[in-house]
């Protein structure tokens, strides 16, 4: 059974990275899970891993790394952090969900039709385009929309998206990534419509509901970042997700 790991980590992923060209292997560290590597301009890094043995860490090639736990094993292997944790929300699917009062009282108030389909290339290129828009609007980045093209044709029923409707016009969408047993929050949007309607509320709720239903144990919701995305990092713990600290980004050292 593959266990409960972050997008990045799960083979999925790394055969999405691979059918897009990119140099990507796995590699056993100290017992921990299969560690997907990325190699870059003679540079090995890899995102979101957890490791507990500093020795194995060491005599490792990676040479940046983007933890999953704030840990002293990365300083022990011969890394200096270079960049301070991001946090991130998740939902956990085995207990109920607790949303803050308000956030409930929103979600309740919400009208929409929700419709849940597998992504696809042509139906779904709207969302495509208007997550593309207000990534411009907003100056943000997210993961290139060709992952997710490359991501569904390997596992096509593993990329979901879930519509928020009214008179049969969509007015919020969202979309998920699948790697059971975790799905991850990728793309949401949303018209003027759809806030007034509290559209993104009604359908996390139905997604978190479907994805409990399908035996997944975790809604990876992404970073809630309170500084530079106020608005969506106060969205996602109403919600009632748990918020907790990754590890940091690290470097290792010359000759260590």
């Amino acid at each position: 059974m593959i266990p409960a790991l972050p997008l990045q980590q799960h083979p999925t992923f790394g055969a999405a990275l691979k059918r897009l060209g990119a140099d990507t292997h796995q590699i056993d560290i100290g017992g921990t899970s299969p560690v997907q590597v990325i190699r870059r301009f003679g540079i090995s890094f890899a995102t979101r891993i957890r490791v507990h043995d500093p020795q194995s860490l060491r005599h490792s090639p990676l040479r940046i790394i983007n933890a999953e736990t704030p840990a002293e094993t990365y300083r022990q292997a011969g890394f200096r952090q270079i960049m301070t944790p991001a946090h991130v929300a998740e939902i956990d699917l085995t207990a109920p969900l607790q949303p803050h009062p308000k956030w409930r009282h929103s979600w309740h108030k919400s009208t929409v039709k929700i419709r849940h389909d597998i992504f696809h290339t042509t139906q779904h290129q709207w969302l495509l385009n208007a997550d593309r828009a207000q990534q411009r609007t907003k100056r943000y980045r997210t993961l290139p929309h060709a992952m997710i093209h490359a991501y569904a044709a390997i596992s096509p029923t593993d990329v979901i998206v879930l519509t928020a409707t009214q008179s049969n016009t969509p007015v919020a969408a969202m979309l998920f990534m699948v790697h059971a047993p975790v799905a991850t929050y990728q793309i949401g949007w949303t018209g003027d419509a759809g806030r007034k309607a509290h559209a993104h509320h009604a359908l996390l709720m139905h997604a978190a509901d479907h994805f409990a239903r399908q035996g997944l144990t975790r809604l990876d919701l992404g970073t809630a970042d309170t500084e530079n995305m106020p608005g969506l990092a106060r969205f996602k713990i109403g919600s009632g997700a748990t918020v907790r600290p990754l590890g940091g980004t690290w470097l290792r050292l010359p000759f260590a």
